[in-house]
């Protein structure tokens, strides 16, 4: 990889991902707001500029990997930003964990320029994407990414490319959410069973060992896909009883579990549906 790279962004995430680049034998040029970030990543062997523009100038790719879109703004827009100092066929490739719009938003300003965007946001932590590990998850037209491709994959494990830009965004947030509701799951579950005075570590315990797998794992339980569309998997038994059984605990135990009680409301509305059709 005999290239001049920019990174925005050495963080730890930013940080993990310079080791890889640098690993792979780029030369890397690279600023963040923080004085701190930037001395680590002197440390790491990368050369230290004063702005994302500098950073970009004279580099073939240039990867931001921020902590918002706001930043992400400003790493890219701003004045002393990447694109001020990007040439016509720089790749410019985001990072961040950031709505769809921000990328359009970036591509747009890019596009005058000549200047290429993709998103590709990362689902790793920092001691993953250290070890080459990293799954980049990209939008963007295909003969960029394809272009592209080479460069990330030596970078990390895996490269999925799910259409037009913004869809990595989306795919990334998508993923985050099946975690954000398992962590509220498990937090309103074993307050429910603390209420319903069960021993917490006892009820794990018994969960473990009669586990089947993850939802994720056993989908085509969850859902059924057609043509491209989901629509939720029947499962009669757990939403006409279960489910209404539990957040009717929950209220019998004076206890705000807003995912359980949703869960009721969602698999009754379901119910209902299902009632007519069939």
């Amino acid at each position: 990889m005999n290239i001049t790279v920019a990174l925005i962004g050495v963080g730890k995430m930013g940080g993990a991902l310079l080791h890889r680049l640098t690993g792979a034998g780029a030369r890397v040029r690279a600023f963040d707001i923080k004085e701190s970030a930037l001395q680590a990543a002197r440390g790491g062997g990368a050369e230290i500029v004063a702005s994302s523009a500098e950073a970009a100038r004279g580099a073939k790719i240039v990867h931001v990997f921020v902590h918002n879109d706001q930043e992400v703004f400003d790493a890219t827009l701003a004045d002393d930003g990447a694109l001020a100092g990007a040439a016509p066929g720089t790749i410019v490739i985001l990072h961040s964990t950031i709505m769809p719009a921000t990328t359009l938003r970036v591509a747009e300003a890019a596009m005058p320029k000549k200047v290429h965007v993709i998103d590709a946001s990362v689902t790793s932590v920092p001691r993953l994407v250290h070890a080459g590990q990293a799954t980049f998850l990209v939008g963007g037209p295909k003969d960029v990414v394809e272009e592209i491709r080479p460069h990330l994959e030596a970078l990390g494990q895996a490269v999925w490319h799910f259409g037009p830009l913004g869809t990595g965004n989306s795919a990334k947030l998508a993923k985050n959410l099946t975690n954000v509701i398992e962590r509220v799951m498990w937090a309103e579950t074993l307050t429910l069973v603390e209420a319903a005075g069960i021993d917490p570590r006892q009820f794990i315990e018994m969960a473990l060992s009669v586990d089947k797998g993850s939802m994720m794992r056993n989908w085509e339980k969850v859902v059924r896909i057609y043509d491209g569309h989901v629509t939720p998997g029947r499962a009669q038994g757990l939403y006409r009883k279960d489910a209404q059984h539990a957040a009717r605990l929950a209220r019998e135990h004076d206890l705000d579990l807003g995912l359980t009680q949703n869960a009721a409301d969602i698999t009754a509305r379901w119910l209902a549906e299902w009632d007519k059709k069939f």
